[in-house]
């Protein structure tokens, strides 16, 4: 009779964070404690989460070597999850973008882990998963999308989907050892996310109440023409632990420009002509510009994300890790987002051209009427737009260097607009330089606001992705 498969071994896998936290998965250098700690969490590992494996291990001893993947599943199964966890996390209700953005990248370190425990070459980004010899990495990637996601999306009509795909998909695939193997990294690769986020306040309840109405500070209102309402369930979003960083507040947005300076009030001029609804400055072709990034910043980076990665033909190993270090990206973007909006508390364009009179600002008149041509529900600085299109734009370029691309739209999120299919850029630095002409003339954003996003998260990504995935640090 064979031996029992082997299992991969229990080492933490180098890594160079720029800001170490032994608090923060992935975040710390590996040192005694933290190899004593991994040992004892891969005997867990093996002893509980892949029992199955270990069971599964006489049924591939009697008959052939099982293959790594399923000969019945052609496509690709790291962007076949990618894309049914994107549906998943859309209908997670009540939440916006942030959180979206958040959950989503948990699903793509469990699958990433999941691949890595069968194939190698990267560092996992938890600790090692043991994988027996032959698990079937169709199966492994199902089940660490399937057990994260559904965990972490705890309600909605999308939930039911979701578990039909995942049943569908595991039957497709022959029973056997190869199989059994495969689901019990996918589950092992999943617990270890789940655990390591339990206590992350993603579910805790934060009711904003509106701050004194002084200049320059925002409040929240009734929004006729909004495409982002989910107010309550962003604020939460500033409180939420990032995955590589010590705290909330670790990487804070610098302060936006004071209220009395010049280029505040070049700024606030900008939007104040061509954001406002009915604008004559505002060209159709620059509507057109607007009404393409109106469509939910998620579901339009995460389809266009996957599709730039798919077109790269990669296999399963490549997909997996550049999904979830453009999904890390995308999370830890958001949060420190949210946190420095709820920090900063800073005024809409409506709100700072309305109340000009009020800013101190000799160079601003107000404008009591000025109505822009989207509104969102949730604070000006930085702005959400910016911040996770640069993080994707980043991410993107540490991946594979700069490059032409094209993104498609599925249509505005503000109802009545047209669709705009699709717009063509030169390079990934342009996909940021047009987001912030977009939300300037939208109304939802001054263009310093959009620049200093764009710059402050591209330093976000470097330090979330620095050492991770086998990205160098920059």
């Amino acid at each position: 009779m064979r031996e029992a498969p082997e299992l991969v071994p229990c080492s933490i896998a180098q890594r160079v964070p720029r800001t170490p936290s032994p608090a923060v998965a992935g975040a710390a250098p590996p040192g005694k404690k933290a190899r004593t700690i991994a040992r004892r969490r891969c005997a867990a590992l093996a002893l509980g989460w892949l029992a199955t494996a270990c069971l599964a291990a006489d049924e591939a001893a009697a008959g052939p070597p099982a293959a790594s993947r399923s000969a019945v599943l052609a496509a690709n199964a790291v962007t076949t999850w990618h894309a049914y966890a994107q549906d998943l996390v859309a209908g997670f209700p009540g939440r916006g973008n942030a959180a979206q953005a958040y959950t989503a990248s948990l699903i793509q370190v469990a699958v990433y882990d999941a691949v890595v425990a069968i194939r190698g070459r990267y560092p996992p980004f938890l600790a090692p998963v043991p994988a027996p010899a032959g698990a079937d990495l169709d199966a492994a990637v199902a089940t660490a999308a399937y057990r994260v996601g559904i965990t972490r999306v705890n309600a909605g009509t999308s939930r039911t989907a979701f578990q039909d795909r995942y049943t569908a998909f595991l039957a497709a695939i022959p029973d056997g050892a190869a199989k059994a193997g495969g689901v019990a990294v996918g589950e092992a690769a999943a617990q270890a996310v789940l655990a390591a986020r339990s206590g992350d306040h993603f579910y805790d309840a934060a009711a904003f109440a509106n701050p004194p109405a002084d200049p320059g500070v925002w409040q929240a209102t009734p929004v006729a023409n909004a495409y982002a309402t989910a107010g309550a369930s962003d604020y939460a979003m500033a409180f939420v632990m990032p995955l590589t960083a010590a705290s909330p507040g670790a990487r804070r947005a610098p302060p936006p420009p004071n209220l009395r300076s010049a280029r505040y009030a070049d700024a606030l001029a900008e939007v104040r002509e061509y954001g406002r609804k009915e604008s004559a400055a505002r060209t159709a072709a620059m509507t057109d510009v607007v009404q393409f990034w109106t469509e939910s910043g998620f579901t339009l980076w995460q389809r266009n994300t996957r599709d730039l990665v798919a077109a790269r033909d990669l296999d399963e190993l490549e997909t997996a890790r550049a999904l979830a270090a453009i999904g890390v990206a995308g999370g830890e973007a958001m949060l420190a987002c949210f946190e420095s909006k709820y920090h900063y508390l800073s005024w809409r364009p409506f709100q700072a051209i309305q109340r000009a009179d009020e800013d101190g600002n000799r160079r601003t008149e107000p404008e009591p009427l000025w109505t822009p041509l989207v509104r969102a529900n949730h604070p000006e600085y930085p702005a959400g737009h910016g911040c996770y299109g640069s993080a994707m734009a980043t991410a993107l370029r540490l991946l594979f260097g700069d490059m032409p691309v094209t993104l498609t739209s599925t249509g505005s999120q503000v109802a009545g607009w047209p669709q705009v299919p699709s717009r063509r850029y030169a390079s990934l630095a342009a996909i940021p330089d047009e987001n912030a002409d977009a939300r300037v003339w939208g109304g939802l954003h001054l263009r310093t606001t959009m620049e200093q996003s764009a710059r402050w998260i591209r330093d976000v990504t470097d330090d979330a992705l620095c050492g991770r995935f086998g990205i160098a640090c920059e």
